[in-house]
């Protein structure tokens, strides 16, 4: 099966290289039959010409599946601001229909929380739905300045997509063990539905789908209430599911707690394609010093190889960086001064 593979700005092509060392020795060792076509594409490749977005949407369509490092440079920017890597980020997920942002929340074994009362491995575990369809960021290629007094954005919520992300987090609680604090199976609407009419709509839609998941726990949660919630009490979290923004901020303050977001890893779904990558940016300042942890590239190949089928080799590739990292190998963010090089390294040997 060929695999779509971007290889980004900044540390991307480092940390993309570690995953295909990972994913070419799952083949030589195992017999694992994935083929990575790479891509030199991003916000780098898209200013200079040599890629436009619908030369890249047309190739993006040829596969089932893309692994995708970070992209992004803060010096290029669109005439309005925005950065153009974001042009990249979200055609792909709003043209090809990407419309469930799934981003896993966990400690992984070896890495320590800045939680005090959370170190054991997976005693924060949960996992945060982020519509990535519409919300306020759908309005990226649209918005507003007007004489340079006035900007607006719009947010969109449609009963399409928040009854199809509701589904899509209440099928996936069916799948988890729960909170790790319980066991108990639930999913968390998170909205600001005391301020905005949309985000009303959007607890209504989901009350809605919730009727139809009765083995499944349903709870509502302000998102401000939850940034809290996430600090005091992440072991009760199970499945939280939220618009656009708001996944977004929640998944990066998620992802401090448990070692930050070299560990924050994602993927993109739809239907019938899936888009897998990690949570943090290009890091352009440590860009080529051979010091960017791999781990949340490494987790999102991981991620993939789980959702195309291909359990047994998600489990390999977990098992042998959960191993790496208990050994002490740990680059700097770490607390470590391991090379990104030598950590892959080290992770290939436990393969």
């Amino acid at each position: 099966m060929d695999v779509m593979v971007l290889n980004g700005d900044g540390i991307g092509p480092e940390i993309m290289n570690a995953a295909i060392k990972i994913i070419n020795k799952l083949h030589e060792n195992f017999g694992l039959n994935i083929n990575p076509v790479e891509y030199d594409i991003g916000a780098v490749t898209l200013d200079n010409g040599k890629w436009d977005l619908d030369h890249i949407l047309d190739e993006a369509r040829k596969y089932k599946a893309i692994l995708k490092a970070p992209m992004g440079d803060p010096k290029l920017r669109n005439t309005g601001g925005t950065e153009k890597a974001l042009d990249v980020i979200l055609s792909l997920r709003f043209d090809l229909d990407l419309y469930a942002n799934v981003r896993p929340v966990r400690l992984l074994p070896g890495v320590e929380s800045p939680l005090k009362s959370y170190n054991n491995p997976d005693s924060i575990n949960y996992t945060i739905i982020r519509e990535n369809s519409e919300g306020l960021y759908s309005s990226h290629f649209g918005g507003l300045v007007l004489r340079d007094e006035l900007a607006i954005d719009n947010q969109t919520i449609t009963r399409k997509g928040t009854e199809r992300i509701s589904r899509f987090a209440f099928e996936l609680a069916k799948k988890t063990k729960g909170s790790p604090k319980d066991g108990k199976k639930s999913v968390v609407c998170v909205d600001k539905s005391n301020v905005l009419r949309s985000f009303a709509f959007f607890r209504k839609i989901f009350s809605e789908v919730s009727s139809r998941y009765n083995e499944i726990v349903s709870k509502y949660m302000y998102a401000d209430a939850m940034a809290q919630h996430m600090i005091i009490r992440p072991d009760e979290l199970n499945v939280i599911v939220t618009e656009n923004m708001f996944g977004d901020v929640l998944s990066d303050l998620g992802a401090a707690t448990v070692g930050g977001l070299g560990f924050a890893y994602s993927g993109n779904i739809s239907d019938n394609m899936g888009m897998f990558e990690p949570v943090h940016g290009s890091a352009p300042d440590i860009a080529g010093r051979n010091i960017a942890n791999p781990t949340a590239m490494i987790m999102s190949t991981s991620m993939m190889l789980d959702w195309l089928g291909f359990a047994k080799f998600s489990k390999i590739i977990e098992d042998s960086l959960f191993n790496a990292i208990r050994s002490g190998v740990r680059t700097p963010d770490m607390g470590g001064n391991a090379t990104t090089s030598y950590f892959t390294e080290s992770i290939l040997k436990n393969m």
